[in-house]
């Protein structure tokens, strides 16, 4: 029930008199059901909302390589380094027709990340699998980036040995 008083009957401005407005107990169990249902529904989109951020979350991890996806841990980097041998470049003796062409004019092996030709006694790493050649400190920074290789994309694993490449590639 609702006890309105009469206000400014005379509508004169000079005439105000405060309202008052009672409650039963079940307009009061009416407020308070329609305010837990606000609430309710408050918190059940606060949750949904959390679910979807962590689901797209989630997917750009695994589109951007970062995802588990029940893969084990990839190798630290240092393990991988260690993984992959060194050898010294050495450039090879001139094929059939080169031998009177100047060693300027000849083309020669350059690095693919760094675009440095090789000089001979470079410390250069031969991928395993794909078998590409690069400067050692080149591959090095390449790796602390990408685990794959910088021309054929092949993923490259600690103890890999020599398999094929185009079974790695991505």
């Amino acid at each position: 029930m609702v006890d309105i008083a009469a206000t400014n009957l005379t509508n004169d401005p000079s005439d105000l008199r405060p309202s008052t407005i009672t409650m039963d107990w079940e307009d009061f169990c009416d407020w308070l059901d329609w305010g837990l249902l606000a609430i309710l529904v408050a918190v059940a989109a606060l949750i949904t909302l959390l679910v979807a951020v962590y689901i797209a979350i989630k997917n750009v991890q695994v589109r951007f390589g970062r995802g588990n996806n029940g893969e084990p841990p990839p190798p630290s980097i240092e393990e991988l380094l260690v993984s992959i041998p060194d050898v010294a470049y050495r450039e090879l003796p001139p094929g059939p027709g080169e031998e009177d062409v100047d060693d300027d004019e000849r083309d020669r092996d350059s690095c693919a990340i760094c675009v440095t030709p090789y000089e001979a006694g470079d410390a250069c790493s031969v991928l395993p699998g794909c078998a590409h050649m690069f400067h050692k400190p080149c591959v090095a920074k390449w790796f602390r980036k990408k685990n794959t290789c910088p021309l054929c994309r092949a993923t490259v694993t600690a103890g890999q040995g020599n398999g094929n490449a185009a079974e790695n590639m991505v």
